[in-house]
């Protein structure tokens, strides 16, 4: 979950109190939702194309789709049982994680044809970014690797706090550094995960911060271009504002792990839908102005709703940093105003989220991947600009 964007660091946010009474918003927005051609398909991650298009995986059926401008979709079925997992469109097609295979794939839409280049260690990939040399960085279990634009694939190992832990979302700043955060599922305190790590590929060297908030679980990262890193605390219930250069960080050298990948190719016919049928929900966003707290090199705004569990997060181009909460909300932070607006998802239990922002339209995409209940399992999209 590719997005390098402005931020420039708040200025100091209001004081008042944590989590002050809801107040009503200036206006409505409207969420549609469409459900996906296969149900019970656990859409997971989404991104947009330069023309629009809506294009998701859906990873239990083991396809990747598309919902065009025009609202028809098809879905590409994925060759040996692959099960494509976070995608990313770039300008050569669609790239994706496969944690079936344990690869990195390419699909080329115009032709079906499918690529998948191995990971030479067997680890299975999680989320993917794409660089502007045209490279490929992706999360694995204990580590991030890379896959060259000549199919050379290096990997990086780090040693996790604790044995079920795992490397999920990763981010890439403007200076080459790739970051990356350690979570779990076990809850927060000592059972908890506090490290946040940057990678510099040309010196090997990671560095790691740990969370203000001990055990509060870094399941999200996104570097901003000004430098600063956003960081989405699951347990400790907040969102953390990181300035690298202020704060305490550890350092060490991981020694790569660099092989060739044999690619697989394959060649896929679509299945095509008819134009879907959108459900629009007005939906009345709730508004609370948190009370930052500070430490050295970090902001941590706690987010009004309790339990939020908060995970991936998106800048808009105002600056503003829309996430979502896997209790079932989308959510938008003002850094500085510490103001934030929450936005109930229509149907409940369908998470986990993925999200997505339409630059060119403010629309804020994320797929419902049903987890939580057996559900209708459906994309859609948040504007908020009613």
């Amino acid at each position: 979950m590719k997005r390098i964007l402005y931020l420039a660091i708040p200025i100091a946010a209001s004081a008042a109190p944590c989590a002050a009474p809801a107040q009503s918003a200036a206006h409505q927005a409207v969420i549609s939702e469409y459900a996906t051609p296969t149900q019970a398909s656990s859409p997971q991650g989404v991104d947009i194309a330069r023309d629009g298009s809506v294009w998701y995986s859906e990873t239990a059926a083991g396809k990747i789709a598309v919902l065009h401008p025009d609202k028809t979709s098809r879905e590409f079925p994925l060759p040996n049982g692959g099960q494509p997992f976070i995608l990313k469109a770039g300008a050569d097609g669609i790239w994706f994680t496969d944690s079936a295979t344990k690869a990195i794939g390419h699909l080329d839409p115009k032709s079906g044809k499918v690529v998948e280049y191995a990971i030479p260690s067997g680890a299975s990939p999680f989320f993917i970014q794409i660089a502007a040399d045209g490279s490929k960085w992706f999360s694995e279990t204990a580590g991030v690797g890379r896959l060259s634009p000549g199919g050379t694939i290096t990997e990086w190992s780090v040693t996790l706090e604790h044995d079920d832990d795992n490397i999920e979302q990763l981010s890439l700043d403007p200076f080459g550094n790739v970051w990356f955060a350690e979570r779990n599922f076990d809850g927060g305190g000592a059972a908890g995960t506090n490290d946040v790590r940057r990678l510099n590929p040309r010196t090997n060297v990671i560095s790691t911060y740990q969370v203000p908030t001990f055990g509060g679980n870094p399941a999200g990262v996104l570097a901003n271009a000004d430098g600063t890193v956003w960081v989405s605390e699951y347990y400790a219930n907040a969102i953390a504002l990181l300035i690298p250069a202020l704060a305490a960080h550890s350092d060490a050298v991981a020694v790569p792990n660099r092989l060739p990948s044999s690619p697989q190719v394959a060649s896929i016919s679509p299945a095509v839908s008819g134009p879907a049928q959108g459900t629009d929900t007005p939906v009345s966003p709730s508004a609370n102005t948190a009370q930052p707290s500070r430490s050295q090199g970090w902001t941590e705004y706690p987010i009004p709703t309790a339990d939020a569990e908060a995970e991936d997060m998106r800048v808009d181009r105002r600056g503003q940093l829309w996430f979502e909460e896997d209790k079932g909300l989308l959510g938008r932070l003002d850094p500085w105003t510490a103001r934030f607006t929450e936005y109930a998802i229509p149907s409940p239990d369908s998470g986990y989220y993925n999200i997505v922002l339409d630059r060119k339209t403010d629309r804020l995409w994320f797929t419902e991947a049903g987890v939580f209940a057996p559900v209708s399992t459906k994309i859609g999209y948040l504007d908020a600009r009613h």
